[in-house]
């Protein structure tokens, strides 16, 4: 009787290892899944930012003052403060974008591509003027590529 009580208590700890070795597998495809989800989340966020960017930057007056800096023409102090917040807000986006890559949340193939608009934005002196002025409230990393493009480019 004792070698029946010794080979269930056996099977059953076989089981409950088998068991518990289950649960770890699922955990883990679990914790794939979460972070497969988080990253479309972030990529998500990312192009709702860069579509309200992009939508603000459609607006009437907008579009004037890039058109007078396409066609070299200077802009008022006004139009220029304006422009200096836009180009600050799409400047921000483009930090927290390299966020999200450092972090992960964002493959290297995508960051490769946000960096693309960067080697045309930075073909203007007066981007150039613009980044030169605000470039010290940047995180440092995020200051090296950017500079990086201007060197680039130049």
């Amino acid at each position: 009787m004792g070698f029946i009580v010794e080979y269930i208590n056996t099977l059953l700890g076989g089981m409950a290892a088998l068991v518990g070795i289950i649960s770890i597998y699922y955990l883990i495809r679990e914790m794939q899944e979460q972070n497969r989800v988080a990253r479309a989340n972030a990529r998500q966020n990312v192009s709702d930012s860069h579509q309200e960017i992009a939508l603000k930057g459609m607006t009437p007056r907008m579009v004037k003052i890039k058109l007078k800096l396409r066609n070299n023409e200077d802009l008022t102090p006004e139009e220029d403060a304006a422009y200096l917040t836009y180009f600050s807000i799409m400047l921000r986006s483009r930090e927290n974008q390299h966020y999200q890559y450092t972090i992960g949340m964002i493959d290297a193939a995508e960051w490769e591509n946000y960096l693309k608009s960067f080697k045309t934005l930075f073909k203007s002196e007066y981007h150039l003027k613009l980044w030169s002025f605000m470039k010290e409230t940047f995180n440092d990393e995020f200051v090296k590529i950017v500079d990086g493009i201007v060197d680039e480019n130049n």
